[in-house]
């Protein structure tokens, strides 16, 4: 990889990329030039019913909801697709040393009430019930307790527009030049794997997101609202009434090419329709950590690249 590569306290440069994808980093040198966009449809009849059975008699504050199959579900397909969780910064390609997803939480459920951004950190091995006590410690932290990112708006927001300016202008030169301030961008909901916007909560349907040029989110994802619509079935050509959500992507092409970020966002798609799978945690081998390469498994991968070289020599 040579003597002087650079480092960055968010992700591991990938060693190895074709000189085809190397050269898009500067035909499309932003995100919003980069950005493709996808829309699946999800079929939800096995999804609600798999909900009303697991939420019998459950309190509704630790109800298992739609979002946080939908959660698990894009944790579960990073952990088993690793290629979507990179990002391109300094014109070079990444892979992300952790799992973190961004999204807005309502204080109120009101047009006036404030919005905060959570930003948290899963792992690969999560389930759905691991999940769920996660978000729902997050979003309770959020809208009673102290953020940090709505700490950070109240400070900064409160700063000249000149130096607000300034700043903003510092952090994208140190991130184009691989310098990142880690103190500074570690609550910043750009610099997350999936970023995703929950319409459906507020009954409005799924729209695309735009990607943010600060930062280096390179997925975005909106979930709209539950709606019934009448599907043909393949196989009879019979035509059902299903129950379905709408999901919006938005990549960054940069990253993976749709020949993988297709099959992953089908991958994500079952899970959402067979949550069951996602009871357990998945069966990920020392290889597939390796590649994931996220900072919690750095010690395990470093030994075991020692006893690879060894037995190569």
């Amino acid at each position: 990889m040579g003597l002087f590569q650079p480092k960055r306290p968010d992700g591991t440069l990938v060693p190895t990329i074709s000189k085809f994808q190397e050269l898009m980093f500067h035909l499309m040198r932003g995100r919003n030039e980069s950005a493709i966009f996808f829309h699946s449809k999800v079929i939800l009849d096995k999804t609600l019913k798999y909900l009303k059975e697991v939420n019998k008699n459950v309190e509704h504050k630790d109800k298992l909801t739609l979002f946080h199959i939908i959660l698990c579900a894009a944790i579960r397909t990073i952990a088993l697709r690793p290629k979507m969780n990179r990002f391109v910064a300094g014109r070079r390609l990444w892979q992300r040393n952790r799992i973190v997803f961004g999204f807005v939480v309502k204080k109120e459920m009101t047009e006036k009430g404030d919005e905060v951004n959570a930003m948290i950190e899963f792992d690969a091995f999560d389930t759905l019930d691991k999940v769920k006590k996660t978000v729902n410690d997050h979003i309770n932290t959020a809208r009673h307790g102290v953020n940090p990112n709505e700490k950070d708006i109240k400070f900064f927001g409160a700063l000249p527009r000149w130096l607000i300016k300034f700043i903003f202008w510092f952090i994208r030169w140190n991130d184009e030049h691989n310098r990142v301030i880690y103190s500074i961008t570690k609550d910043m909901p750009f610099f997350v794997s999936v970023y995703l916007a929950h319409l459906g909560s507020i009954g409005v349907d799924a729209v695309y997101h735009h990607p943010f040029e600060v930062g280096n989110a390179g997925i975005f994802i909106v979930i709209g609202k539950t709606h019934k619509e009448a599907i043909i079935n393949e196989e009879t050509d019979a035509i059902e009434i299903k129950r379905l959500v709408d999901l919006k992507f938005s990549f960054d092409e940069r990253i993976a090419e749709g020949f993988y970020s297709g099959p992953s966002v089908y991958m994500l798609n079952n899970f959402i329709e067979n949550p069951e799978l996602l009871e357990k945690p998945p069966e990920l081998t020392d290889k597939m950590l390796d590649k994931l390469m996220l900072d919690k498994y750095k010690e395990g991968r470093f030994k075991r690249e020692k006893e690879r070289k060894k037995k190569e020599q």
